[in-house]
């Protein structure tokens, strides 16, 4: 049973998304009475919501045109769907959107404990498949990633550089990057001293340290860096000149 704040909440988001609704509509969906709806509705009156309502058996309620609600409270299984659909945006299937991603990191830092639960049994179950020649990244590995740059805190990456050789580092997280068709994580490379772009489908593992980073000489646009220093292959350096990769053709 939903306590009264929470079905007042409830039910004006109800109001909000339907021309009306007649009195037996919201009772069945917070599964209270009838007589319960009315008196809601009363105390929404006495808090200054405008609920208009029409008298007769096939009368109802409805916000007034205009009227000012609180943020939207979906319910379990709304927010279900709203997780799931901005988890396929973000993951490729409708083109690796960068918003997507960063709703979801948003929202399922907000999701109870019972629906994240809930969201990483669907993520361990989907299985998409991958269009030709595009490298995948997993939905939690993406949100893993998004959430290391906004904590700003180091952290430790399993990687697999160029022919598969695995290789682990300390970076200092900074911007993910979508290209369109693949996701660059843009961190710098504590050992090297050195920001560097890597391909998101070659990390592995993430695993933060505790340890809170300031960043004192960033990348000035970590996407114009992706664009112009990213190739296949190989991670670039920022800055050109402190590079020392042991290509023949150096970085700048």
């Amino acid at each position: 049973m939903l306590s009264t704040s929470a079905r007042l909440l409830r039910l004006v988001s109800l109001l909000a998304v339907r021309p009306a609704w007649t009195c037996g509509e919201p009772a069945e969906r917070m599964e209270v009475t009838e007589r319960t709806v009315r008196r809601d509705v009363a105390r929404l009156r006495e808090l200054g919501h405008a609920v208009d309502s029409d008298p007769g058996p096939w009368g109802g309620y409805r916000l007034r045109p205009g009227t000012r609600t609180p943020p939207l409270i979906p319910d379990d299984e709304e927010a279900l769907a709203v997780a799931v659909g901005l988890r396929e945006a973000a993951s490729g299937a409708l083109g690796g959107d960068q918003a997507a991603l960063s709703a979801l990191l948003k929202l399922r830092q907000v999701l109870p404990k019972r629906l994240g639960d809930r969201l990483g049994d669907l993520d361990a179950a989907f299985v998409q498949t991958p269009r030709a020649g595009e490298p995948q990244v997993a939905a939690g590995m993406l949100l893993e990633l998004a959430a290391a740059c906004r904590r700003a805190e180091r952290a430790r990456m399993a990687y697999r550089v160029w022919g598969g050789r695995a290789s682990v580092r300390d970076v200092d997280p900074y911007r993910l990057v979508h290209t369109g068709r693949r996701w660059y994580f843009v961190a710098l490379d504590v050992e090297r001293g050195e920001w560097r772009t890597f391909r998101a489908d070659r990390i592995e593992r993430l695993r933060p340290t505790g340890r809170a980073v300031e960043f004192t000489d960033p990348p000035p646009d970590p996407a114009l860096l992706v664009s112009r220093r990213a190739r296949p292959g190989r991670t670039r350096c920022w800055p050109p000149s402190a590079c020392r990769c042991p290509w023949s053709r150096r970085c700048g």
